[in-house]
């Protein structure tokens, strides 16, 4: 049995692999997993208002959008939390702008994995960081636009190998 026929999920990660697909949404409270069988259940349960979530390596890896973070929660060991890059307020641009269905700075929206070290992360402003999980360290970030109405939501690596 799934979730009710409505579309109030707001799904916005779908992963697939040799077990299944799992998928999360803002409004699951989980990453699901749907198995062959057209099962669905829940793989694990994540904080309300996350984005992104999906299993990696030993855990589970998502955007904390309350908590402005990008975490990976492994199995057994230490959980890790990368703070999302913010800017001077006085560098955002179109700021004060009815900001109802705008991210906002520090937002934590779109995430990929590179491989079994690194992981790319999107947010508000229009910012992509690179995370190295083996270090526990941001490698890198680079910010394409300061105007506050764009964030990243989708990053993917390409081209595509499997």
């Amino acid at each position: 049995m799934g979730p009710r026929a409505e579309n109030d999920f707001h799904i916005n990660m779908v992963h697939g692999d040799g077990t299944g697909i799992y998928f999360c949404g803002l409004h699951t409270k989980a990453v699901l997993h749907l198995n062959r069988d057209w099962e669905v259940t829940e793989y694990c349960s994540l904080p309300v208002g996350a984005h992104n979530g999906r299993p990696w390596l030993d855990g589970v890896l998502f955007n904390d959008t309350a908590s402005d973070c990008v975490r990976y929660v492994p199995r057994s060991g230490e959980p890790l939390a990368f703070k999302i890059v913010t800017y001077d307020e006085a560098d955002i641009e179109i700021a004060g702008v009815d900001d109802s269905k705008i991210a906002r700075q520090g937002f934590g929206r779109g995430l990929c994995v590179i491989d079994d070290r690194f992981i790319a992360a999107g947010s508000s402003p229009s910012t992509i960081s690179l995370y190295d999980i083996g270090s526990a360290q941001k490698v890198a970030s680079v910010n394409l636009s300061m105007d506050i109405r764009n964030a990243i939501h989708g990053l993917e690596v390409w081209p595509f190998n499997d």
